[in-house]
């Protein structure tokens, strides 16, 4: 396509999508013309009705993206941010966007202000709505979310645990830093001129809201603290947690635990993700309820599900943050031999929670999830981590989002679990196939499983055993077995702190 009409559609599309004032287009124009050596408009016209049915901007980063290319206006490390620049200056700037979001917000409603800023950042193309599409998602018998990831790279736990705590001089201190807001990308950081965010007070410190450029789940949003400071759970951030679903009651919050292999793959800034979804542990029941007679106002119920997770259920915000609390520092001294639980080896604190918190009405839904990051010589990278057998669907760290039942695996699965159903189908040897892919060593026991018991549908097969594997990382992950033996120490440590069986 010409690259003047490209450009003139991306103007008229910006005029309806983004806000661009009419007046602007003149001096957005020269701007464009400037970063792609364009000397002068040219008279073009097109069929604004097809413009006006776009939800993505692909056609305008594609046709943009390529025209560089072929006239060789940057090098190709290039070619991203300047791309990126160009919808950036076609986007509302970020003061105008905060205005929006709270004159919605007001006027309106939380909910209308936040698809605001969801539909801004798909149609800036900061969520890459047509990639996240391409994701491929299904749902396990166990109703288990599993997704293979298209959109972004697996990292490593060893990789996570080496930023913790790391003095970064450079600019931005990290890629959620405010200062990304606009930045043009280098090295690990992206490009970022399209990124929109919204300030906000929660709990008398300074956080800003916005999307998540993967979008795991409907709404995935990330709550940022303003303060470059390390990931900890405490009791400032679980106020923040109540602040946030008190001002957006249609969205759940959570926060990832603040140690390595339990935690999220950031861990040196603080923040919360949350969105417009019931995860698959919010979907589940209480089955034992407990009461504690220092907080008569709270239901307590251990959840029905892999992890060993509690829920407490009240309309008493204050009385629930004061039992959290008593969790987390009981949690953070405990141990139990007998069940490998040690809170602290050689000064290391193993011991922190995963808390989620929703609100139904007038009532809190908040959800504790008990974790420990123990290693030991069996299990060198985490005792209640996935364990080595199931390293090759999931090695990553099992944070807030696959603890709650939300499996994001990566994207080198979809070329290796067709090598699996080829073998399987085949009943290719070993040496054979590994011999063409070395990479799939260790898949070999589950391809021996499968050529042993599948049926006439293979791929029906391979979809249930990763199912079956994601089911056993959450048990992998369960500091208390779902066992009778598991479930005695569980309420051992509950008893500990004087929560006990309702009778």
């Amino acid at each position: 396509m010409d690259i003047h009409t490209l450009i003139e559609q991306l103007l008229y599309y910006s005029t309806k999508k983004l806000s661009l004032d009419e007046f602007d287009v003149i001096y957005v124009r020269n701007n464009i013309y400037k970063i792609l050596n364009i000397e002068c408009p040219k008279e073009v016209t097109f069929d604004k009705s097809q413009i006006d049915e776009l939800i993505v901007p692909d056609m305008f980063v594609d046709g943009i993206r390529q025209y560089i290319e072929e006239n060789h206006l940057y090098e190709e490390q290039d070619i991203e941010s300047v791309v990126t620049s160009i919808m950036g200056i076609v986007s509302p700037l970020p003061s105008q966007v905060r205005d929006r979001f709270y004159y919605l917000k007001e006027h309106e409603s939380p909910k209308a202000a936040t698809e605001y800023l969801y539909n801004l950042s798909v149609a800036n193309y900061y969520v890459q709505k047509t990639k996240v599409d391409k994701n491929i998602l299904w749902n396990s018998k166990d109703n288990l979310e599993i997704s293979i990831n298209l959109s972004k790279p697996e990292k490593n736990n060893k990789d996570i645990k080496a930023l913790v705590g790391k003095q970064d001089v450079s600019y931005p201190k990290c890629v959620l830093c405010l200062e990304n807001l606009g930045f043009p990308g280098r090295g690990k950081f992206v490009p970022r001129q399209v990124i929109r965010v919204i300030p906000m007070k929660l709990n008398n410190e300074d956080w800003f809201l916005q999307f998540s450029p993967y979008g795991y789940y409907n709404r995935h949003c990330i709550l940022v603290k303003t303060k470059h400071e390390p990931m900890v759970i405490n009791e400032n951030n679980l106020r923040a947690l109540f602040a946030f679903v008190d001002e957006y009651p249609h969205y759940f919050i959570g926060s990832n635990s603040d140690r390595p292999i339990v935690g999220g793959s950031i861990l040196n800034h603080e923040h919360f993700q949350g969105g417009h979804h019931v995860m698959p542990m919010m979907k589940r029941k209480v089955i034992k309820e407990y009461v504690d007679e220092d907080f008569p106002t709270i239901r307590i119920g251990k959840l029905d599900w892999y992890n060993s997770t509690l829920c407490l259920m009240s309309n008493d915000k204050e009385a629930m943050i004061q039992y959290a609390l008593k969790i987390l520092n009981s949690w953070r001294n405990y141990s139990d031999e007998e069940v490998d639980i040690l809170a602290y080896t050689n000064g290391e604190s193993h011991n922190t929670i995963t808390p989620t918190l929703v609100k139904k009405g007038n009532v809190y839904y908040l959800y504790i999830i008990l974790r420990n990051n123990r290693c030991n010589e069996e299990h060198p990278d985490g005792i209640f981590h996935a364990h080595k057998e199931y390293h090759h669907i999931k090695k990553e760290g099992i944070g807030l989002i696959e603890a709650m039942g939300q499996f994001i695996l990566p994207a080198r699965l979809v070329r290796q679990l067709k090598i699996v159903e080829e073998v399987v189908k085949n009943n290719t040897e070993d040496n054979i196939y590994l011999n063409l892919y070395p990479d799939m060593k260790d898949f070999v026991p589950m391809i021996n499983k499968l050529k042993n018991n599948h049926t006439d549908d293979i791929h029906k097969d391979v979809i249930n055993e990763v199912d079956e594997i994601c089911k056993g990382i959450l048990e992998n992950t369960a500091v208390f077995k779902n066992d009778e033996i598991g479930q005695l120490h569980f309420d051992k440590y509950l008893n500990s702190i004087n929560t006990f069986e309702k009778k």
